[in-house]
């Protein structure tokens, strides 16, 4: 009881930690004079994954590889199986082919590279280096594409600002508050920012902590944990604002946090991870876990160009194969 009830309390703390870290970061970056779009493609898509990343490094950190693994390609997962399945149920998702185009095989090579780079079945730090050193890649060409104006036509078509990378909506609303303001008002801006972060480091240590006891209690891998309980709770950020998205209409939007989430979960939060302690990555692994991930990221492609759109009949499949995943992650305990 008493781990449940700190599992619960590390949730609610990094949930209310990325928000705050979002919300007081991107006001104080456009009281600064940055550019919306350049806060989405920063702040606000670091803010969504913030819970990953802080979970997935603290206990790769204390040699907790599979809690680390399990929670990152369970997040993978649930962004595309829950997250979109439960959207598109909510309104179906229209999505300009464009940007599947742009971002789904990115995607799908980031995931195959991790496969082969667990060749040795070990991600180490050489790896973790070299996935990070893709997503700075990465991040730096999308801020040059913002910066030659390409995504204009998210911006024309009234989409919130700072959402076309990461597709996040709430945060860069917030972001948008750039009116001139006292000197308290800043100050109070980065005190809610160092609250948030705070609440990440705190939440993060207690989701880890009561995650390990859990599965020591009921003799199930960590792993298992990870992709399971874990992965959901990491997940609210995303889940938050693609069914926020998904309300308004905003197609594009709702996908674009799925899939640049994604990217940010396996070139950022899994590079650093590995980077901070090599993460074991054997062979059943990689099927339990990274395969699946590959499947939902490339399920996500036919679905979305049948109509371009994503209706409630593929989100409900979605929605099913993603109760299936969970139950051969536990059936196989």
């Amino acid at each position: 009881m008493t781990e449940a009830l700190l599992f619960l309390a590390g949730l609610v703390a990094i949930t209310f930690g990325a928000d705050w870290l979002v919300t007081g970061s991107s006001r104080v970056a456009a009281r600064m004079g940055v550019s919306p779009l350049v806060v989405g493609l920063t702040v606000v898509a670091f803010g969504t994954s913030a819970p990953e990343l802080f979970v997935s490094s603290l206990a790769a950190l204390r040699g907790q590889a599979g809690l680390a693994v399990g929670n990152i390609m369970g997040s993978t997962v649930a962004n595309v199986g829950l997250i979109a399945g439960l959207g598109a149920m909510i309104r179906p998702i229209d999505v300009k082919r464009r940007l599947l185009a742009r971002e789904s095989p990115l995607l799908i090579l980031v995931l195959i590279i991790v496969m082969l780079l667990s060749w040795n079945d070990a991600l180490g730090r050489l790896d973790g280096l070299a996935l990070l050193a893709g997503f700075i890649i990465y991040l730096g060409v999308m801020l040059r594409m913002e910066g030659s104006g390409v995504f204009e036509e998210e911006l024309d078509r009234g989409a919130d600002p700072g959402t076309a990378a990461d597709g996040t909506t709430g945060a860069a609303k917030a972001g948008g508050d750039s009116g001139s303001g006292p000197d308290r008002t800043v100050a109070l801006l980065w005190l809610r920012t160092l609250i948030g972060l705070v609440a990440l480091l705190v939440g993060a240590h207690w989701l880890v902590e009561s995650a390990v006891a859990i599965a020591r209690v009921f003799q199930v891998p960590e792993e298992v944990i990870g992709a399971t309980m874990v992965a959901l709770g990491t997940s609210i950020p995303e889940l938050a604002s693609t069914v926020a998205a998904a309300i308004r209409g905003l197609g594009d939007i709702a996908i674009g946090n799925i899939i640049g989430s994604n990217i940010f979960n396996l070139g950022l939060v899994l590079g650093t991870a590995a980077l901070v302690s090599p993460l074991r990555l054997p062979p059943e692994v990689v099927v339990r876990q990274v395969l699946p991930a590959l499947f939902f990221c490339a399920l996500l492609i036919p679905l979305a160009y049948t109509g371009r759109r994503v209706d409630r009949a593929e989100g409900f499949l979605l929605l099913c194969l993603y109760g299936v995943f969970i139950y051969t992650v536990i059936w196989r305990v």
